[in-house]
């Protein structure tokens, strides 16, 4: 893809006093390097392309930078913007570890520190660990704000804002055992956050919103912990785990008045999704495609076209959520196998309070145990092909049959019906008051 830049004359250089150099890709680039100070931070006026090999606190702005900003240099030291600025021109990065260790890059000032119009506001390089990325402002760049590009472990990125990238706000490739605590990731064209190949990290407490793709995103990613994250208003889903993204932890998070499904779950074994709220989605509250094995407990997906959704999804236990109000079904199964509905609410629903569809042999079917599907404007509960065992569900004052069993279904007992608009109450299996 072309890139356009500011043009700059090597007489510019020669003025400030720097030694030009022509990267692998033709652009120009400045390198001096700090020079040795005492191990406490010192206040410093740095220049564009520095090497930091000490730790500093800015005392001045950097403008048009027209490569790299600052790069770190040494293991163990700060880099303090101080409330300054560092500027780019649409190249390079504005502050890169270069696979050094323990930096921390920071703001102590109360006025915003803004690193800006780079390719990445900040990059940590491979090998990076125990780097902490605090309180900074990264704004307007084109790949991502900031990215952790095989940077592990106990890397901290916290307490930032990170908006109005050109991608990505926050990406971790390859990135292992870091934690992204605190963030505001706002009005980012692309992903809020992204994170691919990347193993054991926490996502935690950051609000995410109005971005231009998903805003948390999975892929190929496994044993990560998604917690306390708030998801608003992005052009499509709120949390996607696809890909084999295994065995990871999405619990109390909230997300309302995304565009796509409040969390979607597909190609995807083994993850827990744990009392999250998810209100006002363009599709299903949670929707499950081709993933298995999952737990899915303690959620509330009312307010939404659909509640929870599986389609050839096997194995998944779904108990004790709530999938009040939505426009569709509260909660549909369809062709998928050995799933457990336990101990759900599922009420006042446009369409059923539970859908099954999907033949099964005998010991494949799924299991539909002590459900609450009250007031739905269709079938309480529905069951359209057999074998699956319905036990102990309560259905009442729905717009048609408290439940309806297709014959070859397995009836449990102790299920309960009254006050539904057939007045038979229940078919396939018997119904008590």
């Amino acid at each position: 893809m072309m890139r356009l830049s500011r043009t700059l004359s090597t007489g510019w250089f020669a003025a400030a006093g720097v030694t030009v150099t022509t990267s692998l890709l033709g652009v120009l680039t400045a390198a001096p390097t700090a020079t040795a100070s005492a191990a406490a931070p010192t206040a410093q006026q740095l220049t564009c392309g520095q090497t930091v090999t000490t730790s500093v606190v800015l005392t001045a702005d950097l403008l048009d930078c027209p490569g790299d900003g600052l790069i770190v240099g040494a293991h163990d030291l700060t880099i303090d913007l101080n409330g300054h600025t560092v500027d780019g021109v649409g190249l390079g990065t504005g502050i890169r570890t270069n696979g050094f260790d323990r930096a921390t890059l920071t703001n102590s000032a109360a006025t915003p520190a803004e690193v800006r119009e780079f390719d990445y506001g900040v990059q940590l390089t491979p090998g990076t660990t125990g780097t902490i990325v605090e309180r900074l402002t990264l704004r307007s760049n084109e790949w991502a704000g900031v990215e952790l590009d095989n940077a592990d472990t106990n890397n901290r990125v916290r307490d930032n804002t990170v908006t109005q990238q050109s991608q990505r706000g926050i990406v971790l490739s390859g990135a292992d055992g870091n934690t992204l605590a605190g963030n505001t990731v706002t009005a980012n064209q692309g992903e809020g956050v992204y994170i691919e190949n990347s193993t054991g990290n926490r996502v935690e407490r950051n609000s995410i919103t109005d971005s231009g793709d998903t805003a948390l995103i999975l892929e190929g990613s496994s044993t990560n912990t998604l917690l306390s994250n708030t998801v608003d208003g992005s052009s499509d889903g709120a949390i996607v785990l696809r890909l084999a993204s295994n065995d990871n932890v999405v619990q109390s998070n909230s997300a309302t008045q995304n565009s796509d499904a409040g969390l979607s779950l597909s190609d995807s074994t083994g993850n827990r999704v744990l009392s999250n709220t998810f209100h006002g989605s363009g599709d299903s509250g949670i929707a499950l495609q081709y993933a298995h094995s999952t737990t899915i407990t303690g959620n509330d997906v009312s307010g939404n076209p659909g509640g929870i959704e599986l389609i050839h999804s096997d194995h998944n236990a779904i108990r004790s959520n709530i999938a009040n109000d939505t426009t569709g079904d509260g909660i549909s199964v369809e062709s998928s196998l050995g799933n457990t509905l336990e101990l759900n609410q599922v009420n006042r629903n446009d369409s059923r309070g539970i859908y099954v569809v999907g033949e099964a042999t005998a010991g494949t079917g799924n299991r539909i145990l002590r459900n609450t599907a009250n007031g739905n404007s269709a079938d309480g509960i529905h069951v359209s092909k057999f074998v699956h065992t319905l036990q102990g569900n309560t259905t009442r004052d729905n717009r048609g049959w408290g439940i309806h069993a297709e014959q070859g279904n397995s009836d449990g007992g102790a299920n309960r019906a009254s006050g539904n608009a057939e007045a038979a109450q229940c078919s396939g299996v018997i119904c008590t008051p």
